[in-house]
């Protein structure tokens, strides 16, 4: 496997035969998404924060978390859909629209970075070992983009990264020792997944021993790598361990009611889940069944929680 080459030096198809690319430099001026904007009430950077994109109003809504009373909204944007939050409480939201990804410092009105994406933005995540900020999907073979952070220069320039058997990427997930995983389709339209190994130079194909209709979101849950089937009805999240090149499903939590969640979040004990067809619903996890509650006055696609940085994790 060669080393990440500049596009400069060979077209982009060619330098995906190899696995991984350099992208142009990413950093997008803040003016050109001087529209997006919002309001937030005084007392919300007190509190946790739960970040949902809303399908019809293009808007994202901001909520106190756990309890879900609107507290805020951030507007302006093409489509926002697909979100990740890091450690720090900072939201990264995709604008399909924009080819970008936005960050949001915790309860800020304004965004504080914009990076151009290889395409329409799917999911993203945040590593925990070095802040790294993967993205999924993009153009001529690109299933995944990593954004890597550095101390000098916040952002370097995205490695594009294409595995054979995968034509396009969905969504994507870092595990604890940051392992990156995105999942997607292959040509004929079947679902597929694949693993970035920490520091590794390729994606690497990888079996599900699961049916999975439709890629859903992906996330860590503090055991296993999650993944989700938009495609049944109601939706479920499989929790998968992998092991070498094979992931065998482990547990399944179903979200009762749903049509469509495709993007969640998961926080300890609980799972958020946006239904795209209805409301959002917040689950035990990993217990699933009926809603614990519901947030009814939005149709949802993506959801993050954001924590106050002050705050001790919560166990």
């Amino acid at each position: 496997m060669r080393s990440p080459l500049k596009l400069a030096a060979i077209p982009l198809a060619a330098a995906l035969v190899a696995g991984c690319s350099q992208g142009a430099s990413p950093t997008v001026p803040l003016s050109a998404h001087a529209f997006v904007r919002g309001s937030m009430q005084p007392q919300a950077k007190q509190t946790d924060l739960l970040y949902l994109s809303d399908v019809e109003s293009n808007d994202v809504a901001v909520y106190s978390y756990p309890k879900g009373r609107l507290v805020g909204t951030l507007t302006g944007f093409g489509r926002p859909r697909a979100e990740c939050a890091d450690s720090q409480g900072n939201v990264w939201i995709s604008d399909v629209d924009a080819a970008a990804i936005l960050e949001f410092a915790h309860g800020a009105t304004e965004p504080r970075a914009a990076l151009s994406t290889p395409g329409s933005p799917g999911g993203c995540s945040v590593s925990p070992r070095n802040g790294d900020l993967a993205v999924a999907g993009g153009l001529n073979g690109t299933v995944v983009g990593v954004f890597r952070h550095s101390k000098h220069s916040r952002w370097r320039d995205a490695s594009l990264y294409a595995v054979a058997t995968m034509s396009n990427g969905y969504f994507c997930a870092f595990d604890s020792q940051g392992n990156l995983f995105v999942d997607g389709v292959d040509g004929s339209g079947k679902f597929a997944l694949a693993e970035l190994p920490h520091k590794g130079a390729a994606l690497q194909s990888v079996t599900v021993n699961q049916a999975i209709q439709k890629p859903g979101g992906m996330a860590w849950d503090g055991n296993y790598i999650t993944v989700g089937d938009a495609g049944v009805s109601s939706s479920v999240v499989y929790q998968l361990s992998v092991s070498g090149s094979t992931a065998n499903p482990v547990g399944t939590t179903t979200l009762s009611g749903t049509t469509s969640v495709r993007q969640y979040w998961i926080d300890g004990a609980r799972l958020i889940g946006p239904d795209y067809d209805a409301a959002v619903g917040f689950w035990n996890y990993p217990a699933g069944g009926s809603p614990t509650k519901t947030l009814s006055k939005l149709h949802g696609y993506g959801a993050a929680v954001s924590v106050m940085a002050s705050m001790p994790p919560r166990r």
